[in-house]
């Protein structure tokens, strides 16, 4: 991810850290922190409380750290609020380094607002996650963030400590420091351990908004944001979960409006009976209105008969489980899918059928007719759900527990795969995929867990050409995001959001 020569410049700082050397360490700190953000605010870095080494010399009991703090920081003594901070082992012949997020024994005092910014816990779990994937982190050992990275009580989980190499052991760090840090993670002063402390940098100047230079602010850009995005969310592919649907026979993919939630689907029906795995499949929509009646059985009158008489009526899960039955002799399946699953209410629309719906068992039951029927092995059942909207019932634990949820978030590469299918002109691409960006970056930022589902799908920005895209921007993606606004949600992205809706409606 960083250039051979940063890497380089990294390494030597965190050697010189590894060596308690205050000294070297502020001269390779300096020099390192000069590429990062520029002459002159490595010039002042030791001047205003900005960094902390002289405690690499100091007695053992004091715990040796090396550390990054806050403008204006207290040049010693307690200081408060976000850092970044180095701890050398404890060791005879010290080998690694605890890389932390920590708050000052001072407390939160000044960060509190900005801390509470949702993409500033998310990228730091993020980042943790990251570089576990990426194996920066010394072998063999675990990375930890704390659920609430403000926290300044809790210690770090046993569990953790124990599996923290050298670190396991540092009783004193524990006791005096635990619990002011968020996160934790164990590197060697090598290659990989230099890049996972340059990422940590790179993430605390955005913070902190300090000004990163070009090199490093293409970094953030093209390759350490987006590469936490595609962690936070990635997009599953219909083979694994063909493969999924198989082990599970019952699952829902859940997310908001316009992440291809049917397609997906109907993607994997596709797949299934490509190879062979089923026979056919059947696609429904449940509404407010479906009933017992419309989608297990009932009867309903006989339009092709002079006199009013009715007749049985068999739902679309009594024909699907016929079908299951026929493609038993073919050694194959059936597969139901079932749109908008949660705008009708399960419960009423199963009734007793909901104690068939048990994975990979042949349960039996009879009916409200008194017929009996029996829930095939081989028959497959895929819902869709719209996490969206706020009027949908919410699913009881009982039907929960009886098909296993897959998240369907919005994504820039599956765009990107999509528009390259359809062959659309560069410009064209280009600019949905900067608009696309643009969007998710807000969402990314500023939207709470809750209102991450109301992030526009990518198949909103789906579009053939420039002008077909303009009349998408300002016909339906900017009157959903004002919507949103007049609703009184994503309220700390309101600014951002007004702005963008302004520039798309060229105002």
């Amino acid at each position: 991810m960083f250039k051979q020569k940063y890497v380089e410049l990294a390494k030597q700082l965190l050697e010189s850290i590894k060596l308690k050397n205050a000294e070297q360490s502020l001269e390779n700190a300096k020099q390192f922190l000069e590429v990062v953000f520029g002459k002159r605010f490595a010039d002042e870095i030791d001047k205003n409380g900005i960094l902390r080494y002289k405690s690499l010399s100091g007695p053992e009991e004091n715990i040796q750290y090396w550390g990054v703090l806050y403008e204006n920081a207290p040049q010693s003594g307690v200081y408060e609020n976000f850092s970044l901070v180095l701890f050398p082992d404890n060791t005879d012949d010290t080998t690694q380094l605890l890389l932390c997020y920590g708050i000052g024994t001072g407390g939160i005092t000044d960060d509190a607002e900005w801390l509470g910014i949702p993409w500033i816990k998310r990228s730091v779990k993020l980042l943790l996650r990251l570089i576990k994937r990426k194996s920066w982190n010394t072998e063999g050992t675990e990375v930890f963030v704390k659920d609430d990275i403000t926290d300044e009580y809790s210690d770090i989980p046993d569990i953790i400590k124990s599996n923290l190499g050298n670190f396991s052991d540092y009783i004193e760090l524990w006791g005096k420091y635990g619990k002011y840090l968020p996160s934790v993670c164990v590197i060697n002063p090598d290659e990989k351990g230099a890049q996972a402390f340059l990422s940590h940098l790179v993430l605390y100047g955005k913070f902190r908004d300090w000004p990163l230079r070009k090199d490093f602010q293409e970094i953030w850009e093209k390759q350490l944001l987006p590469d936490l995005i595609d962690l936070w969310r990635s997009y599953p592919s219909s083979q694994d979960l063909a493969d999924y649907l198989f082990q599970r026979k019952y699952i829902i993919l859940q997310g908001p409006p316009g992440t291809g939630k049917t397609y997906l689907a109907e993607e994997i029906a596709t797949y299934l009976k490509q190879e062979s795995n089923i026979t056919n499949y059947k696609i429904i929509q449940f509404h407010a209105s479906t009933s017992y009646e419309d989608f297990i059985e009932g009867i309903k009158p006989n339009t092709n008969s002079n006199q009013l008489t009715f007749k049985e009526y068999k739902g679309p899960l009594l024909e699907s489980i016929e079908e299951a039955e026929k493609a038993k002799n073919e050694d194959k399946g059936y597969l139901l899918i079932i749109d908008e699953i949660n705008r009708g209410d399960l419960a009423k629309i199963l009734g007793e059928v909901i104690f068939l719906l048990e994975p990979n068992e042949e349960r039996k039951i009879k009916l409200r007719s008194g017929k009996e029927i029996t829930m095939p092995k081989n028959l497959y059942i895929i819902g869709t759900m719209n996490t969206a909207d706020r009027t949908i019932a919410i699913l009881d634990f009982a039907i929960r527990r009886r098909f296993a949820f897959i998240d369907i978030w919005p994504s820039g590469k599956k765009l990107e795969e999509i528009l390259e299918e359809k062959r659309v002109d560069e410009e064209t691409k280009s600019m949905t995929l900067r608009y696309y960006n643009i969007i998710q970056n807000i969402f990314f930022k500023f939207a709470t867990d809750e209102e991450l589902h109301l992030q526009p799908g990518h198949t909103y920005f789906i579009a053939s050409s420039k002008d077909e895209l303009e009349n998408k921007l300002k016909y339906e993606i900017a009157p959903l995001l004002q919507e949103y606004l007049n609703e009184g949600r994503l309220s700390i992205a309101k600014n951002e959001i007004l702005s963008i809706i302004a520039h798309i409606l060229g105002e």
